[in-house]
């Protein structure tokens, strides 16, 4: 399967093959899927703050406070194809190599961790939220991003951290 898009929508004949068969299939094929209800999806509120209870985030944001750093939370599968694509591209790229040393980032495996991306509301992968050092989410991001792409998001983010922190 080649696929152009890293979000798609599928439809099909449900007299002919079920939702749970065809979640399946995509999944073995290296790709999220969900059954998405547009309605009750939206009616769910987005998380502000991270949060608490956690220890693999709980240890990752005391280091993002110590250091002053942003805490970049990437949520990730060893079988998602998206994800180690983006692995073996965007994050090696010297450009974000540079940036994630302003950083700290947390991968988070959704297999080993299926509670905190639950709480997330982790939908598809790779899945990545900027948090600020105060436990602040500002900014989730979704589907593959290239390092120009990825690149652009951090340092914007980063200069509004510099900024709070000349203000404050």
């Amino acid at each position: 399967m080649r696929l152009e898009r890293e979000e798609f929508i599928v439809t099909f004949d449900a007299t002919r093959a079920s939702v749970a068969s065809l979640l399946a299939t995509i999944k073995k094929a290296g790709y999220t899927a969900q059954l998405v209800d547009k309605q009750a999806a939206s009616a769910k509120p987005a998380l502000t703050a991270l949060p608490s209870g956690f220890a693999l985030l709980d240890e990752a944001l005391a280091r993002a406070r110590a250091e002053r750093k942003l805490l970049v939370l990437d949520f990730t599968a060893e079988w998602c194809a998206p994800c180690q694509r983006m692995e073996k591209t965007t994050f090696v790229d010297a450009r974000m190599t540079a940036l994630l040393q302003r950083c700290v980032r947390l991968k988070v495996d959704t297999d080993a961790q299926p509670e905190l991306a639950q709480k997330f509301g982790v939908v598809g992968l790779p899945d990545i939220r900027l948090a600020t050092p105060d436990g602040s989410i500002v900014r989730g991001l979704r589907g593959f991003l290239d390092a120009a792409a990825l690149a652009a998001e951090l340092e914007a983010a980063l200069k509004k951290l510099d900024q709070q922190r000349a203000d404050g």
